[in-house]
């Protein structure tokens, strides 16, 4: 557990890096200038606060807009919204946001209970909105420890107080109080693990030193005026700002008052710096700035309010002032690197190496005279060698790597760590989309891979593969009954020697991946009804089968070499269509329904438990687990959910139906409407232009077997696109 306040922990990351090489020195620059300048906006929406985190500002504000300070070159720096419609994609405003010590995990508060976290790294966001089934509108927060360690202080309108610690993949919460009669407390900041300051409405101000199980009133004696915001650099250096241009100053004993302006103030931060380390502003687009002197005011070129400030400690990161209309205003340039880039290369071998970087890059004392980065356009060219006597280079940067190649030697002898997190070669090179080329014009509706090759079934029975060339050819026109049902699921066995496919009518179908020969299993137990999806577990021989449909039912089946038998249908919910089914293992297993349910069996499918999800509002069309608290959910309007075995969180991908998903560990794609393709890789999901975008696409995969493969996705009219690496690596 760390004490570290988060300014310290923030300082200790900006440690500055040096570049050796010919590409010549690319170095920290001071951050600091006199002047607060305007910045480029993504919303015209009110943004009410803002706060530093490892990767730099983050501001937040109406309708669940959230902005993050992306990492990019100078030229091209820009403010991205992050989150656009709130954690659960109910357009509600958030208030406050604050970042763990470490600066990581970025917590935001408001409207409706709404709180939940965005992990910097990941790119990802948390939900935990509603804590205790509370659904006050918090408006500030303030986080204590490191990220997976956090203990969050929740501040309401109604004066409420509710504080909870982190508990593995969820948040334990303690019970809400109320100390200051029910006013509204509208400004709060951290110090030390237990030591937390708010204000009030009322002009007051409280402390705790015990984690928020009591609180003293400070004064502001006779403030007369709300209180909007506090800092606090020390427990003798705080100052808070509040109506009628009114700022207060406590040094431990007493209180001094300054009123540099007539209108109200709305956010404050201070730094330990006596010149221009204390900033604050508000109505009419004033900022207000403090030196030995005391405090004067500048008016900035908006009439807009000013409503949050958040000042850099590390000299690598801008200070963000933010308000009214989006507006935003720095002061310093951003100049940090905070992430890491190591490749490390096996012994005896050599190789030689490149990749761009989008942002400032710098080398670290492992890189020799001969590693290069040279500054471009829309970023950096790295460029370097390995090997004798070399065995890693190591680089600090920011924004995003692209197009690794190994331009001398074998990729198979490179090992990539980012970030602290080995991630494989080939995921950090160019990829790239395109259509192949299948003998089929009908829907095709699953694909699987074998240990043959990839397998597509479809409308009319049709069933693909592909040829050890990776050309796709028919294995049957007719389906498995040669009655020419349509087929919609495909499961394959652990070892991916058998694969079983269902569809209409009852179809069911056992395929032996490597010759193709079909067996037909249709109507198991007289069933007729379309079965919706299988998912298969086992080796193949001995393979258990899990059929869903659209009665809402999933039928168990066992393999015996042949020998297979059923067991009574299961029904898990109220008989809505259940779409989408997945097993983990022979006894963990997930399915979802057209009622926004999911449901989980640890039993190898006797029993079902409903495990959410609450308020998704959409059917449900697919699902993908890697663990009990690894599971994530598509479907309707572009939703797609994740599940950390504590809290389901909502996505928004698009606005069209998200009608498949695949996971292999971080690595995932989803796919609908429109051809719309959205990946998730080393950091978030992302959307990605496909052709043609008139189809839908219905399933996807993360190929594994193929390295120079990373997905594939299969829809309407046959069409089948594959995601390739342009500077295929092995």
């Amino acid at each position: 557990m760390s004490n570290l306040t988060r300014r310290e922990a923030l300082t200790a990351l900006g440690a500055t890096g040096v570049w050796l090489g010919s590409g010549g020195v690319v170095s920290a620059e001071s951050a600091g200038t006199d002047e607060f300048s305007s910045r480029d906006s993504p919303t015209q929406k009110t943004l009410r606060s803002v706060t530093q985190s490892r990767e730099g500002p983050y501001a937040v504000g109406e309708n669940g807009d959230v902005l993050a300070r992306r990492a990019t070159e100078e030229s091209g720096s820009r403010y991205e919204r992050v989150l656009d419609a709130g954690l659960t994609a109910g357009d509600k405003s958030f208030y406050g946001v604050d970042a763990t010590v470490d600066g990581r995990n970025v917590w935001v508060a408001g409207e409706s209970g709404r709180v939940g976290y965005y992990d910097a790294v990941d790119e990802q966001f948390t939900d935990f909105s509603k804590p205790n089934g509370l659904a006050a509108t918090w408006r500030d927060v303030a986080v204590g420890e490191t990220a997976g360690n956090e203990r969050v202080y929740l501040f309401g309108g109604g004066g409420q107080v509710l504080v909870g610690e982190r508990d593995d993949a969820g948040m334990s919460w303690g019970t809400a109080t109320t100390f200051n009669g029910g006013n509204a407390i509208y400004g709060a900041a951290r110090l030390e693990e237990n030591e937390v300051w708010c204000c009030d409405s009322t002009g007051s101000v409280y402390e705790t030193r015990d984690g928020g199980q009591t609180w003293t009133d400070i004064g502001v004696d006779a403030a007369t005026v709300p209180l909007y915001d506090i800092a606090v650099a020390d427990e003798d250096a705080i100052t808070v700002v509040g109506g009628s241009g009114r700022i207060f100053e406590y040094d431990g004993t007493t209180w001094q008052r300054f009123k540099p302006g007539g209108s109200a103030i709305r956010g404050v931060d201070r730094t330990s710096d006596a010149e221009g380390g204390h900033v604050a502003a508000g109505a009419g687009g004033t900022l207000y700035i403090r030196s030995t002197d005391g405090w004067t005011s500048t008016n900035l070129a908006t009439s807009k309010t000013l409503r949050g400030v958040a000042l850099d400690t590390t000299g690598e990161y801008p200070d963000a002032v933010v308000g009214n209309a989006g507006k935003i205003y720095e002061r310093g340039g951003y100049t940090a690197y905070p992430d890491t880039l190591r490749l490390e290369v096996d012994d005896g071998a050599s190789l030689s190496y490149g990749f761009d970087v989008s942002g400032p890059t710098a080398g670290t004392t492992l890189n020799e005279s001969d590693d290069t980065v040279t500054s471009v356009a829309d970023g950096y060219e790295v460029g370097g060698t390995l090997g004798d006597g070399d065995g890693a280079d190591a680089y600090r940067f920011g924004g995003d790597v692209t197009g690794l190649t190994v331009t001398d030697g074998s990729a198979s002898d490179l090992t990539t760590v980012r970030s602290g997190t080995e991630v494989s070669v080939e995921r950090l090179a160019d990829r790239s989309w395109s259509r192949v080329s299948t003998p089929v014009d009908v829907t095709l509706y699953e694909i699987v891979e074998s240990s043959a090759g990839l397998y597509a079934v479809g409308g009319s029975g049709r069933i693909i593969r592909t040829d050890s060339t990776g050309e796709w050819d028919v294995v049957t026109k007719t389906g498995v009954r040669g009655g020419g049902n349509s087929l919609f699921g495909a499961g394959v066995t652990d070892d991916g020697e058998s694969l079983w496919v269902a569809g209409g009518s009852g179809a069911l179908g056992h395929i032996d991946a490597t010759t193709g020969e079909i067996t037909d299993y249709s109507q198991p137990g007289g069933a007729t009804s379309s079965w919706t999806d299988v998912a298969v577990t086992g080796s193949a021989g001995s393979e258990s089968i899990y059929l869903v449909n659209g009665s809402g039912e999933v039928l168990h089946g066992e393999n015996d070499r042949g020998a297979v038998t059923f067991d009574e249908p299961v029904k898990p919910g109220n008989g809505s269509t259940l779409r989408g089914v997945t097993f983990i293992d022979d006894d963990t297993g997930y399915t979802c329904d057209g009622n926004a349910k999911v449901y989980e069996t640890r039993d190898g499918g006797q029993t079902w438990t409903d495990i959410g999800i609450e308020s998704a509002g959409v059917t449900l069309y697919d699902v993908a687990a890697e663990s009990p608290d690894d599971i994530t959910v598509v479907g309707g309007s572009g939703r797609l959910f994740r599940y950390n075995g504590a809290v389901w969180t909502l996505t928004k991908l698009g606005g069209n139906s998200r009608l498949s998903v695949d996971r292999d560990a971080d690595r995932g794609v989803a796919v609908g409407g429109s051809a719309e393709l959205f990946e998730r890789e080393i950091e978030g999901w992302t959307g990605t232009a496909a052709d043609p975008s008139d189809v839908t696409l219905y399933s996807s995969i993360v190929v594994q077997d193929d390295p120079t493969t990373g997905k594939y996705a299969v829809g309407g009219n046959g069409v089948a696109l594959r995601q390739t690496f342009d500077d295929p690596l092995f």
